[in-house]
Parts: C-alpha cells; structure tokens; sequence
C-alpha cells in the first residue's frame, strides 16, 4: 500500500484525540448511578450524546421510532453515492472516531455511528419502534415518557431529532402529464440516469446529493432548475476550514473578501451564478466542485426561475435574470427531460412532544 504523508498524520492525530478526549466506555451490563437521561432519535447526535452520557456515567435510554436500520438518522436513509461535502477533519462528532477518508461515503458514516453505539455498550440502553408522542413531568420533576412509567422515570431529555424528516415532494401543475420519471433525491440508490436528460428541482443541499447521483451514473446532461442563486464553495479542506474560522457564524464587514475571492478564484468565468443580495453567511452554502465543471464541459446547467408545471416532455419554467426576485418577471421556456429529481429537502421534525413551557423567550419550537 503506497504511504500517503497526510494520512499517516491524519490518522495519528484522530488516536490522539481519541486517547485524550473520549470517555471510558462503561463495562457491560453495568448500571450507572447518575442522573437518568431519555434521548430521543438514535441519528448521529442522539448517539453521539448518549456516549457522551454513559461515559460520564449517566444512564440513558434512547427512544428511536424506527428500527435498527435507523441507527445514524437521515445518514441512513439517504442515497449510497451521497458522502461528506466538507473534509471530514470538520466532521468530528465524537473523539473517538477513526475516519478512512477525507471524504467519506454513506456507508461509512453509519457505519461509525454503528461502532460508536456498540463501543458504549447502547444496544441495551435503546429502545426501537417506540415513537415519543409526549414527554411530561410528574409532581416530582421526574420526566415520563409518552405517560408509560413503564419507560422508567427520567432526570432530564434531549431532543435529539434532527433536522430533516420525512422528504418532502411537492406535487406540481400537471405532474401527472410528464412522460418521464420523478425521483425524490434521496430515493435514487438501484436508479440509474445514463444516457438521459435529468432535470433537477432544487438548489439546496439537497441538490448536491442529486448531483452526485448524476455524476455517478453518467447522465447525458443536467439542468439545475433554482428558484435563487446559492453560494458554492469548493470540496477543499482548506479553503472549507478557513471559511470556518468565521467565528461569528454571520455576515461581517469583512465577509466581501471570501466573498470576492470565490468569485475570482473560483467562480472565474461563471460569476453570473454568485448571489448578489445574500451573503456568504447568510444560509448553508452547496459544497461541490463538480458543478462548475460540469458546466463549462456543457454538461449542465443552472437556470434561476420559477417552476410553472411539468409538461410531457420536462418543465415548463419561468428564467429570470440575475437580480429579478423570485416571483419575478422572466422568459417562459421548456426545459426538456428525461427524469426529474425532486431536491426539495426534507420536512422538518416536531417537537410537539415537548411541553411548550420548556420554550422560554426567545427560544421557539421549530
């Protein structure tokens, strides 16, 4: 195997933190004698916490609605060629995770997640198929789950649900017209699209895991149908850490130098695609560096508009120019395809089950 410098430092800097930083597992069986948590969701956060708990002797009980298979959250049900955008350095969920690769794929993932939850003993401490509807405090303070003391009584919970649910699929004017194919982006594993015209509704996030679906099964060409222009930025570790290391998390007055710099340097010939009006931190920019390629190859495009409806042979579609709102007035036109991609992101989760005295100002359920 040929020896690789930055791996080699890579993977000894992630057994240092796991030495260092991750809390001692507790043997098994054993009963800890902490306060009770209940976690609900067993995604990446929901295990990630309750390891955090165990191995600082709390006990927990994980409250998944799903089965084993759901272990990992939406990492779990999304498509096989959907991976990591930013370099997985930037990706560290528990100190104890050994990472492969800089850019690691679905399977990967859960499957750290899966280690993650054995290696602290939470096969027991889980709970499958029990979906929390309620979770209520009795005359003691003690929390109740879904109103079954049968759950055991609880110190304190962590909601940890996440942000994407259900996928959410618009239905459109005159969808049932359409000729070709309609996929959820994240229903594609065992589809392929060579050879046809895909066309993808969508700019988002999750736009970038239907263009991986594209690249990898060799479509004959892509159209990125975009109601607003979204900020792109390179699948590169360093230029992704430095755009990190914006410590307020928002627009500065500084933001227009990265800002500048993208469109120069990365951009260059397609800068008519670069937002005017949002900032680069003002929202989650798309992480790919396939897109612009696959532009000037004339493999794709990326048109901003308004969807109209379908048509049996694509999408009627409204294109707007640069800096016309969404709404606005354009040229009406017919984007012909094969398969349409519905990137149109996911419902967000409740947190119906909590009480809405937990909510204090300014804090609000989503």
């Amino acid at each position: 195997m040929e020896f690789h410098p930055f791996l080699w430092v890579y993977s000894l800097t992630q057994w240092v933190l796991d030495k260092l930083f991750s809390p001692t597992p507790p043997p098994p069986k054993a009963t800890l004698d902490r306060p009770r948590i209940a976690i609900v969701g067993a995604g990446l956060t929901g295990v990630s916490s309750a390891s955090h708990c165990v191995g600082h002797g709390f006990e927990v009980t994980i409250f998944e609605a799903g089965d084993e298979k759901s272990i990992g959250g939406i990492w779990s049900r999304v498509n096989n060629t959907s991976g990591l955008q930013i370099h997985s350095i930037m990706y560290r969920f528990h100190p104890s995770i050994r990472w492969a690769a800089g850019y690691p794929d679905r399977r990967q993932i859960v499957s750290q997640i899966t280690q993650l939850w054995k290696r602290y003993g939470l096969q027991e401490r889980t709970r499958f198929n029990t979906r929390v509807m309620s979770a209520s405090q009795d005359k003691s303070g003690r929390w109740i789950i879904n109103n079954d003391p049968s759950f055991g009584y609880f110190d304190g919970v962590l909601a940890a649900v996440g942000t994407c649910g259900d996928p959410k699929m618009a239905h459109m004017p005159n969808q049932e017209r359409f000729k070709g194919e309609i996929f959820h982006s994240s229903k594609l594993d065992g589809k392929t699209a060579a050879g046809k015209k895909v066309l993808i509704i969508g700019g988002g996030a999750s736009a970038v895991e239907a263009l991986e679906f594209v690249v990898h099964t060799n479509a004959a060409s892509t159209s990125v149908l975009a109601r607003s222009d979204k900020w792109i930025i390179p699948r590169n570790a360093i230029v992704d850490a430095l755009l990190a290391m914006n410590v307020f998390g928002q627009e500065t007055i500084f933001s227009w130098i990265p800002e500048s710099l993208l469109k120069k340097l990365f951009y260059r010939d397609l800068e008519d695609l670069a937002p005017i009006s949002e900032g680069l931190f003002t929202e989650t920019p798309m992480v790919n560096s396939d897109i612009f390629r696959q532009i000037r190859n004339h493999n794709a495009e990326w048109l901003r508009g308004d969807i109209i409806g379908f048509s049996e042979n694509g999408i009627r579609f409204r294109q707007r120019a640069k800096g016309v709102p969404k709404g606005g007035p354009g040229r009406d036109i017919e984007v012909k395809g094969d398969m349409v991609i519905m990137a149109t992101g996911y419902q967000r989760p409740s947190l119906s089950f909590l009480p809405p005295d937990v909510f204090e100002e300014p804090y609000h359920p989503p």
